[in-house]
């Protein structure tokens, strides 16, 4: 289905908390742009799947590609942020935000589980604003194998986010005076490898959304139109990179180790074959113990030093560029095994060089 659908009456999915306490929304901030601009959003408050011609235009309703779960900030009307996530929505992804109860997220986050189970995409990721961001990390830590990233405006989390096959985009502004960066830079230690922080200069902690200004935060030096921009470019990055490494990792038929892999496996496996692929040159330089040489450049056609494809073959070069394209020619032949582990430069146990 087309992608590029406006957000307004096309792409945001706002669901109902089903509990909403009377009193506790007299310092809720309120969104602001029209009335009648909020109307056209096309939001309802049901669980039930809403039907295709209420929030897309195409009849086979949600796509199935990306889509984001969006958690509000505490005490914001959930509807100021459907400006950010039109823009998105406008550029491909389709977006489902949040009503929560009380409008605090911490009532309500795993309200990402009950959307998940009732669409079909190909990638899920989660966001969320300021303790709605920490509710969506904290859902994350427990869900990385239903999802693909993490989205954190003005937010950090509290639990483990390591995961090979996760991403997470930190988002905030030079000037928030609400965000502890002590706790930002705390929450490094729970980030996986594939990590990106971004602080947008001039933006600040209430312009990820539309609100009006926050008790205790600064006054920005950009518009807001610009930190939203920003966001959304920054989001939009994260997704492309995401998947362009998951079709990599695809059409990758060889694996990569660390070089502490490498040697455990050389120390246990007695059949390993340990494959230099630099010059006959190189090698006599100095090599990995045991190891036997054959240079990239004279693997075109099935190496008869390697008669048996499913024997564990161990791949080396210098500094990790030929070595990847020696395991992937080993593998395009056949073999079954491949394990390439980087350069010889990387390799940290100068003793067992000859």
């Amino acid at each position: 289905m087309s992608r590029n659908k406006a957000v307004f009456g096309i792409g945001i999915l706002c669901f109902t908390a089903g509990m909403y306490f009377g009193g506790a929304l007299a310092e809720v901030k309120r969104p602001e742009f029209p009335a009648e601009e909020q109307e056209t959003g096309r939001t309802w408050e049901k669980q039930e799947q809403p039907p295709a011609d209420s929030t897309l235009s195409d009849p086979d309703g949600p796509g199935d590609n990306e889509a984001l779960i969006f958690y509000p900030g505490a005490k914001v009307e959930y509807t100021s942020y459907l400006p950010l996530l039109s823009d998105l929505a406008e550029r491909g992804i389709d977006c489902f935000l949040i009503k929560m109860p009380c409008n605090l997220a911490f009532f309500g986050q795993n309200k990402a589980e009950k959307i998940m189970d009732s669409y079909e995409y190909d990638h899920w990721y989660l966001s969320g604003h300021s303790l709605g961001g920490a509710m969506a990390a904290s859902y994350a830590s427990g869900h990385l194998e239903s999802l693909n990233g993490l989205v954190l405006l003005a937010a950090y989390p509290t639990k483990s986010l390591k995961s090979d096959s996760f991403s997470v985009l930190s988002l905030y502004g030079s000037e928030d005076g609400v965000l502890d960066m002590e706790k930002v830079e705390e929450g490094n230690s729970f980030m996986p490898a594939d990590y990106v922080e971004i602080c947008i200069e001039g933006g600040n902690h209430a312009q990820f959304g539309n609100y009006g200004e926050q008790k205790g935060d600064h006054a920005a030096d950009i518009s807001r139109e610009e930190q939203q921009a920003q966001t959304v470019e920054a989001i939009l990055n994260m997704m492309k990179a995401h998947k362009d490494q998951k079709q990599e990792e695809a059409m990758m038929t060889y694996e990569q180790i660390s070089p502490q892999e490498a040697k455990e496996r050389m120390d246990k496996e007695a059949d390993v074959i340990i494959l230099d692929v630099r010059t006959q040159e190189e090698y006599d330089s100095g090599h990995i113990k045991n190891a036997v040489c054959l240079p990239n450049e004279d693997i075109l056609s099935e190496p008869d030093i390697l008669p048996d494809k499913g024997r564990q073959i161990l791949v080396y070069c210098r500094s990790g560029n030929r070595s990847k394209q020696a395991a992937q020619k080993l593998a395009d032949m056949g073999y079954e095994n491949v394990l390439e582990f980087g350069g010889i430069l990387d390799w940290p146990y100068p003793e067992l060089v000859e």
